[in-house]
């Protein structure tokens, strides 16, 4: 391919780049206004001004700071890896089950619904009040009972979405089961499960936060706890924000592997959370 042909593509693509960078940019401009402006005309405590804030993460980070970053960050991601693992691992399978047998569909669902309808904080005192504080499992299992039901409802919705001639063909050329799930239902699943992945991430650190301003006493939402008791807002946001900027940035990989792998299986946006 000449220059002369590359140029344009090359253009097209530095365009569309920058046409989805704008309202980043712009969006993020309107909340460094917007924070000054509410900083200006109300107390440091309640919106604390960039000078601040600044101060805040040097007293968060640096030499002198009250908590390790290590340790609790560490614990935070670690809690919300595990607890991701869980979410995908048994949420895949009921979904699968769900789909795949109206029998299971019947009774499964009523569980999904119980959840969906249950308060989400209530399962992180119901876990503190059943387990106490504990290092992992309070954490763990918030998430769990929260995000699962979701990642069933996506996969179960995905093997409903495939078009039923396909494996009746494969049963047709008397292609056994392990070859039709290998070859039609997990590939058909492949955007789904992906698409899980982006959701059970994004609402499990959330999750875990509050799971570990209740039950745990290593963790990010321990600290939060702490400078809350202590009425230092600009703490809670230097803390805070690192994890923000992580959980943003992961999201936004993923978003970009999920559109150049599956974009041309439509829509595989995530699903929305109730």
């Amino acid at each position: 391919m000449s220059n002369t042909q590359a140029s344009p593509k090359v253009s097209r693509l530095l365009g569309n780049r920058l046409n989805r960078s704008v309202p980043i940019v712009v969006s993020v401009l309107i909340v460094f206004v917007g924070w000054n402006l509410a900083a200006t005309t109300t107390p440091s405590y309640i919106f604390p001004t960039l000078p601040e804030l600044l101060a805040a993460f040097q007293t968060a980070f640096g030499p002198e700071a009250e908590f390790s970053a290590v340790d609790n960050y560490g614990m935070t991601l670690a809690r919300v890896a595990v607890a991701s693992v869980c979410c995908l691992v048994v949420g895949v399978t009921a979904g699968i089950v769900m789909g795949t047998s109206e029998r299971a569909d019947d009774y499964l669902f009523v569980y999904v619904l119980g959840t969906f309808a249950f308060p989400s904080v209530i399962w992180a005192f119901l876990a503190v009040i059943w387990f106490g504080l504990t290092t992992w499992f309070v954490a763990v299992f918030t998430v769990f009972m929260i995000v699962t039901p979701y990642v069933a409802i996506s996969i179960k919705e995905g093997i409903e979405e495939l078009d039923r001639t396909l494996p009746e063909m494969a049963e047709a050329f008397d292609a056994s089961t392990f070859l039709v799930w290998q070859n039609i239902y997990i590939p058909h699943l492949y955007p789904h499960i992906f698409s899980s992945t982006r959701l059970t991430i994004t609402l499990a650190w959330k999750i875990t936060l509050i799971a570990e301003i209740f039950g745990t006493r290593v963790g990010l939402g321990e600290i939060i706890n702490f400078y809350f008791q202590a009425n230092q807002n600009h703490m809670i946001i230097a803390w805070a924000l690192p994890m923000m900027a992580l959980m943003f940035v992961v999201d936004r990989g993923l978003h970009y592997i999920e559109t150049e792998r599956y974009s041309w299986g439509g829509e595989t946006d995530r699903p929305k959370a109730a």
